[in-house]
């Protein structure tokens, strides 16, 4: 453990060193994809938006596989050559064969239109499905006429057609296709480029696609053995409503502001529990103004778990306020790296201690007990763990790109170790829970009934303090269950219902989701903060008896949450 850890944060540290906000290239080699998509992040493009894409280095080749497939295909019915066949003919034979074949495939990039994120999540599985429909299906019968004969065709309007040197670009209302079927000008060391200016009829959310189609009588078998090979240089961007050039797509100009609202919410909320613990600890009059006090008597205590939330709430606020910082300078230049390596590392930090508050007061630790198992230590220890793993994830995530084979091997990770923390939060509260319905019915069993008049005031005596215990044990026992419910409401909606929510908005407002999901954060953050602030002798034993008739239906609300 002494050792591992260091490590861990160590290369986390090295990896964010290198961290670009956005990344405007995208690498791959000897991919064998035949359908790559999106490239990069989807990008909503307004009126006078920019489109640029350049290509270095494409080439496209067969396996052997391949080959011999191919040559199957065409001569099932031929008898094979002789062994005695020369090595020079044999490879100027396989050759010709791999440049036949390569004819009969069709390769382009197309930044497609689309509605929203789902409606393109359709549209990959129906490709994926059926290899044989193509992406740039409207282009193929245009292809390898030049683009000046075939404008006025497609567009209706010469105006609409933006053409360059050696142009093998075809533009339309719904996508921009780059063609690289010719190898004299599109293949190595050629460096074919497409570049479009969008009018307000093309305004829309676009996804850059890559794809090899096979043309009419060509087994799609043959897909399978292609590699592809290219390295593309992007440049998009946007004007704003003042006229400056912004990087940021459409849908997420207003985050700069959004995220600075936020961050000035969580330091009004950090004011407040940081002078609420300042006045408890300093000997205030009234305990702090969130604390309440039992009959007008006593002190609230301040355990150091609240100490722990107030660094929690400050870790937040600064990592919300550099998520801010970064996007704006991602909108003026495109790139951040500074504010990228501060807001990851913020974020870092932020999350291990996120998930580490929520495992300490779901144990009960600090204000219920002044210890850890052994289990519990070691629940803690394999979340940090998880949280280190993840965290890295999301910084070679940042390094990558959308659609590189790397990025989604790490994107599936990270996703499979958030799943894994966010059921080992859960763990320590549902034996909490547990432990405090063991003790209570321990407590209720135990009583027993007098044997004369003299034990009789003894008795009532030992009967009242017993049911002033079991009150604070169903005042705790309580507390847990409205703890436990609201971790799991927060898992769920920031995990699945925002998800959702995000699927089905359009290009103009993907910046709800991020208001979504931090609205829902701050509204955690409120609630935690007000269940457990620092109360008079213990936080727990606060007891209103009216709540005792409330029990059965939470118990029921408990056990519903448990079997989800």
């Amino acid at each position: 453990m002494t050792t591992t850890t260091p490590l861990l944060l160590l290369s986390l540290f090295l990896l964010l060193s290198t961290t670009n906000a956005t990344k405007h290239s995208f690498v791959t080699k000897h991919d064998a994809r035949y359908y790559i998509g999106p490239i990069g992040s989807p990008y909503g493009f307004l009126k006078s938006g920019v489109y640029n894409l350049t290509v270095f280095d494409f080439d496209l080749t067969l396996t052997k596989k391949g080959h011999h497939h191919h040559r199957l295909a065409e001569d099932e019915d031929e008898d094979s050559e002789s062994d005695s066949d020369s090595e020079e003919k044999e490879t100027k034979e396989e050759e010709e064969e791999e440049e036949h074949s390569l004819k009969g495939l069709e390769v382009g990039f197309i930044l497609r239109k689309f509605t929203s994120e789902s409606e393109y999540a359709r549209f990959q599985t129906t490709i994926e499905d059926n290899p044989s429909i193509c992406s740039f299906e409207l282009y193929r019968e245009h292809d390898g006429i030049t683009p000046k004969d075939i404008a006025a065709e497609i567009l209706g309007d010469d105006d609409k057609y933006n053409s360059k040197e050696e142009d093998t670009t075809f533009a339309a209302e719904d996508g921009v296709y780059l063609s690289m079927n010719d190898q004299s000008v599109t293949w190595k060391p050629h460096t074919p480029s497409s570049a479009h200016v969008f009018s307000v009829q093309e305004e829309g959310l676009y996804f850059l696609l890559y794809q090899v189609c096979p043309t009419e009588g060509t087994d799609t078998k043959i897909l399978h053995s292609v590699r592809s090979s290219f390295e593309l240089d992007l440049n998009y961007h946007n004007y704003d409503k003042y006229g400056s050039v912004s990087y940021l797509t459409a849908g997420e100009m207003p985050l700069p502001t959004m995220f600075l609202y936020f961050s000035i919410s969580y330091a009004l909320c950090l004011g407040l529990w940081a002078g609420n613990i300042r006045s408890i600890v300093i000997g205030g009059t009234n305990g702090g103004a969130m604390s309440r006090e039992r009959d007008g008597a006593g002190q609230p205590v301040v355990y150091p778990i609240h100490h722990m939330m107030t660094i929690l709430l400050g870790l937040k606020t600064a990592s919300v306020f550099f998520e801010s910082a970064r996007y704006h300078y991602i909108r003026l230049s495109g790139h951040a790296e500074l504010w990228s390596v501060v807001y990851y590392t913020f974020a870092f930090i932020k999350g291990t201690f996120l998930f580490t508050v929520i495992l300490l007061i779901g144990s009960g630790w600090s204000f219920v007990k002044p210890f850890l198992n052994h289990r519990e230590k070691k629940v803690i220890f394999l979340v940090l763990v998880l949280q280190v793993i993840d965290n890295v994830a999301v910084v070679i995530l940042s390094n990558g790109m959308v659609g590189e084979r790397l990025y989604e091997d790490w994107s599936a990770v990270l996703h499979l170790v958030d799943i894994l923390c966010c059921c080992a939060v859960l763990i320590p509260i549902v034996w909490q829970v547990n432990n405090l319905e063991e003790s209570m019915e321990t407590r209720g069993g135990s009583g027993g009934n007098g044997e004369g008049d003299d034990e009789e005031e003894e008795h009532t005596r030992e009967n009242n303090n017993a049911s002033s215990e079991n009150a604070r044990m169903l005042s705790k026992l309580k507390m847990f269950r409205s703890f436990y419910l609201l971790v799991v409401c927060y898992i769920y909606f920031t995990r699945i219902v925002v998800y959702l929510f995000a699927s089905v908005l359009d290009y103009h407002h993907i910046w709800l989701r991020y208001f979504v999901t931090e609205l829902g954060t701050l509204a955690f953050y409120a609630v935690v903060g007000l269940q457990f602030r620092p109360m008079v002798e213990n936080p727990y034993l606060e007891v209103k008896k009216d709540e005792d008739e409330d029990d059965m239906s939470f118990e029921g609300s408990f056990e519903m949450a448990n079997k989800a």
